[in-house]
């Protein structure tokens, strides 16, 4: 594939995740072509199994090798739950393989910040976040993790002023001394607009970043050339 349209494979556990994607794309990197695969139960099994389980672990592996293999330029995992997998992937593919939140925590590790508050659409998954960003940034920081209530409800019923709302009204109520928040998972990253407009510290979410990493990628590459 050439650089000028590169395709960039967008792996996705919920079709709530498909939207936000695009629309990170759309703003950041619009001359992507984007190749959606969807596997709506890598979420809930795994939700059921209380973790990934070696059979989801395999079966998310297959979906990245099938985008490798099928042409993709690139590989995104938008769900956070699967990230390890990416990792573990990346260094044996010959094109970028990025975790939904590799480029998230890259970023918030150049920011220094020493208070971070997570949230997320749900308990695992803020608590998934935080726990891997503790793991990525080492016993500096201090990184708290909460719930967005309302967050799913209104992702589910395709509502996005519902969403600003909720996501706002989480922003607003996490501690005062905390200096950076991050919005954990894609589903919710459509209501960051709102959310910076609620509070004064930055306000970081994960499509956003993946795709401007992704844009800047390609397009060093295409300057090599």
């Amino acid at each position: 594939m050439g650089t000028s349209q590169p395709v960039v494979a967008l792996i996705h556990a919920t079709p709530a995740s498909i939207g936000p994607a695009h629309a990170a794309f759309a703003a950041d990197f619009p001359t992507a072509s984007l190749w959606n695969l969807l596997d709506d139960l890598l979420i809930s099994q795994a939700e059921q199994a209380g973790g990934l389980t070696a059979g989801l672990h395999r079966r998310m592996q297959t979906l990245i090798r099938y985008a490798v293999d099928g042409g993709a330029d690139a590989v995104l995992l938008t769900c956070s739950m699967y990230g390890p997998v990416a990792h573990e992937l990346a260094a044996t593919v010959a094109v970028p393989v990025l975790a939904s939140d590799q480029a998230l925590f890259d970023d918030v590790a150049a920011r220094d910040a020493k208070r971070i508050s997570v949230l997320g659409p749900v308990r695992a998954g803020a608590d998934d976040t935080a726990a891997r960003l503790r793991a990525h940034l080492g016993d500096g920081p201090r990184i708290t993790a909460g719930v967005v209530e309302g967050a799913r409800a209104a992702t589910t019923a395709g509502d996005p002023e519902a969403l600003d709302q909720v996501v706002a009204t989480a922003v607003q109520a996490v501690p005062k001394d905390v200096d950076l928040i991050v919005l954990g998972q894609f589903s919710i990253s459509p209501a960051q607009v709102a959310a910076q407009r609620a509070v004064s510290v930055p306000v970081l979410s994960p499509p956003q970043l993946a795709a401007q990493r992704l844009r800047r990628h390609f397009a060093e590459a295409g300057a090599a050339q």
